[in-house]
């Protein structure tokens, strides 16, 4: 019986059906035996890297924002840079450290084994050709920078040399630059790394540690301390899969890092630098000139926008240049650099006793004054206002100078510079020719009439023009000055004290105060808050955030009272008056107030030990100097600028700072504009 075409069909997909059976059975047979080598032969292997494998974060530090003057020339900016790095090593030993040094001495330029056993930081220093023992300064596990900025063959010979140099490497890094004009260097401040602010246990960053990196520059001081949670950015990292050999298999994830914020500042970077040298020339002259100032060395200006409290320049002189803190200045680059660093416009500076180092630079620093000193005769336009806001003195006031005012029981006295009689004086005389006996009588009525309170009143008074009490600068450490009459009057009582303040005898301020001072007498009694910084930029360029002038205070006196305080402030830079050499010949008229003041220096001569076993310093008197303050502003009619220069030992106000002040007027004239035309 012959086959069916359907039997024939059947058979068929019989056949393919086996064939697909024995396919698919070899293909699991295949597996299987895949999957037992896997297991029995190459388990361990497989095991084994699994265990050694690892994940590995590094951090990415930020860019930290830049910083501009009021016409976006760059002052401060952060660059990636090449870096040679040292990771110390468990194992590594003294001769390793030598090795190491001897080596880079020969790949890295501009440097030596000394310097960089010394950054090292392992325990040794190269002295005279052998290792000596020393301290560490920082922990052994902290990544050490050796030098920064490497140049392509300084990086092509570490890399050829990479495996032998252990613990060396080279990464990339953020550095700070700063202009090499050197712009108000102390003001815009400078950056160390953080482990540094941390083990000094700087206000700010103690609680910062998962914010920033151990090496990761941050402010120490001036605008980049004050503006640290603008300019920093937030840091990034990547996380990478690593074999026990710590290479990378691959990266897992990660976040890009976001740059800080730009400041633009309220600095004339025109202004502040032909300030700055102007006053680097004319300081050399008066000491040839003015035997009283031959010990003059160092000069403090603010100028200040009087509308809107913005600071066009700052010069605290001597300057520096920051960029020494990239690779941290050696001992002796320090101790020359410390005389410069303190910004002295608005705290004590030391005296410039360069070329002396050391214990002879000490002692002859102990000779001269600091920045803040007594302020002088500049204060005299408060004694005016107490004087005729509380009667003393009438607006018609006349009274007859004689020189030399006695008070108290007649054996106290206050005289007139050289003793000096000036004839009749009214308000505005008595300010233009200085007269020390007007103000001492208006002190010694005061005390008489209110007692106890008038050393208070003065006080009240004195803080309504910002002197005694902080400017609120947008600035680090701000010193408020000494009010030394309130002292004076615990310890003498208040008839002394009022007649020694009366003439600016007992106050000291900084050249940020007397400059808000003077643009409060301007303003006629509106003291507004002194301005670094016009505007916060993000890093793609928005406005994040813009400021306006900021009225701290008003001390409200009838307009007779001002136009009294600013006629006898004009009337000093007339001919009668004590500055009228400094501002004769300008266009624009100046009301200005010099002084002199005069200061006792003391200096150490021995140590004793007290009742309690602890050791003091005895002090003997070494000489008297004087120095020289102006505070003016100007125009006198349209105030637009004041300006408050300090000359520490200087001698008299007219022949030194207020030559400054000048040159301070005549630049801001010269690039911004004192006048409409």
């Amino acid at each position: 019986m012959s086959e069916t075409i359907l039997d024939r069909d059947r058979k068929k997909r019989v056949a393919r059906l086996q064939i697909i059976f024995v396919v698919v059975f070899l293909l699991f047979a295949a597996i299987i035996l895949r999957l037992a080598q896997l297991q029995i032969k190459q388990g361990k292997e497989y095991a084994v890297d699994l265990v050694t494998r690892s994940t590995k974060k590094d951090a990415v530090p930020a860019m930290r924002g830049n910083i501009y003057d009021r016409n976006r020339n760059l002052i401060a900016e952060s660059i990636p840079s090449f870096h040679v790095v040292f990771r110390e090593e468990e194992a590594m030993e003294k001769g390793d450290y030598l090795w190491i040094a001897n080596r880079l001495e020969a790949i890295l330029s501009h440097t030596d084994k000394a310097t960089i056993l010394k950054r090292m930081d392992v325990g040794y220093d190269y002295v005279n050709g052998s290792l000596i023992r020393v301290e560490r300064k920082l922990p052994k596990y902290l990544e050490k920078d050796l030098k920064s900025d490497l140049g392509p063959l300084e990086i092509a010979a570490l890399a050829e040399h990479r495996e032998e140099l252990k613990g060396i490497e080279v990464v990339t890094k953020p550095i700070r630059k700063y202009n090499a004009k050197q712009i108000a260097v102390q003001a815009v401040g400078y950056v160390r790394p953080f482990h540094i602010a941390e083990n000094l246990g700087m206000e700010g960053y103690k609680q910062e540690q998962d914010r920033y990196l151990p090496t990761q520059f941050v402010g120490f001081d001036g605008i980049e301390l004050f503006y640290e949670t603008e300019l920093r950015g937030e840091n990034g990292y990547r996380l990478y899969e690593v074999a026990a050999d710590q290479t990378i298999i691959r990266e897992l994830e990660g976040m890009a890092p976001v740059r800080g914020n730009d400041l633009i500042l309220t600095l004339d970077e025109r202004v502040q630098l032909e300030v700055r040298e102007y006053i680097r020339q004319f300081l050399p002259e008066l000491r040839a000139k003015i035997p009283e100032a031959a010990h003059a060395k160092g000069a403090y200006v603010v100028a200040m926008e009087i509308d809107t409290g913005k600071i066009v320049a700052m010069v605290s002189y001597p300057e520096y240049d920051p960029n020494i803190w990239m690779e941290g200045p050696d001992q002796q680059t320090y101790e020359q650099i410390q005389l410069s660093v303190t910004n002295g416009t608005i705290r004590e500076a030391p005296y410039d006793t360069r070329p002396l180092t050391g214990e002879e630079a000490v002692q002859e620093g102990h000779k001269h004054p600091r920045s803040i000193v007594p302020s002088g005769s500049v204060l005299k336009p408060i004694t005016i206002l107490l004087g005729l806001q509380e009667g003393i003195i009438t607006p018609h006031d006349r009274w007859n100078d004689p020189g030399v005012y006695r008070y108290g029981k007649g054996t106290d006295r206050v005289k007139n510079d050289n003793g000096q009689i000036h004839g009749i004086l009214t308000p505005e005389k008595s300010l233009q020719k200085s007269s020390n006996t007007y103000m001492a009588k208006i002190g010694e009525q005061l005390a008489r009439t209110k007692g106890r309170e008038s050393v208070s009143l003065l006080q009240k008074y004195y803080h309504a023009f910002g002197i005694g009490i902080k400017t609120e600068v947008d600035l680090p450490y701000e010193n408020k000055g000494k009010e030394d009459f309130m002292v004076m009057s615990e310890q003498y009582g208040p008839l002394a004290a009022m007649v020694q303040a009366s003439f600016g005898q007992q106050a000291r301020a900084t050249a940020m105060q007397l400059a808000q001072f003077a643009a409060t007498i301007a303003n006629k009694g509106v003291r507004l808050k002194p301005q670094m910084v016009e505007a916060i930029i993000s890093p793609d360029g928005k406005t994040l955030r813009s400021f306006a002038p900021s009225v701290i205070s008003t001390f409200p006196h009838p307009d007779e009272y001002w136009d009294i305080l600013t006629a006898g402030m004009v009337m000093v830079t007339k001919p009668g008056g004590t500055a009228v050499r400094a501002f004769e010949g300008l266009p624009y008229q100046v009301a200005a107030k010099t002084g002199t003041s005069e200061q006792d220096i003391y200096v150490p001569y021995k140590q004793v030990v007290d009742e309690t076993g602890k050791a003091k310093t005895k002090w003997k008197f070494h000489r008297r100097i004087t120095n020289g303050v102006s505070i003016a502003y100007a125009p006198a009619d349209k105030p637009k600028l004041a300006v408050a220069v300090i000359v520490p030992e200087g001698g008299y106000g007219g022949r030194s700072a207020a030559v400054i002040t000048r040159a301070v007027f005549e630049a801001y004239d010269k690039h911004i504009g004192l006048t409409p035309f």
